[in-house]
């Protein structure tokens, strides 16, 4: 059962760290190469990210006994509130339209 929630953890971290980079880059942020083309804000995507890989970090941490022991119904409903919002904002990040102002380097301007 570790290696499971132990890989859990680890994917939840890959996803702040993503995260983090799309959100400190300056200017545009920076984008994944296989999100590139749907992504249309980049920022939304980049708080969406540490969000949703927020929840199954702080599960695993919570597993391994780092973090203090919770009641069970504020790690199930944080945990499931940080997991939603971000895929709120993951899929706002690619649904809402471009804000206004010049194309990004390499896309062409939308009419």
């Amino acid at each position: 059962m570790e290696w499971v929630v132990g890989a859990g953890t680890l994917l939840g971290l890959l996803a702040i760290v993503l995260g983090a980079l799309t959100l400190r880059t300056r200017r545009m942020g920076w984008v994944p190469p296989w999100t590139r083309r749907n992504v249309t804000r980049p920022r939304l995507l980049g708080v969406g990210a540490v969000l949703l890989g927020s929840s199954p970090f702080l599960q695993g941490l919570e597993y391994f006994g780092v973090l203090p022991g919770l009641s069970w119904d504020v790690r199930f409903f944080g945990g499931t509130a940080l997991l939603l919002t971000g895929i709120a904002l993951l899929g706002a990040s690619q649904l809402l339209a471009p804000p206004p102002g010049p194309a990004p380097h390499g896309q062409a301007p939308t009419a």
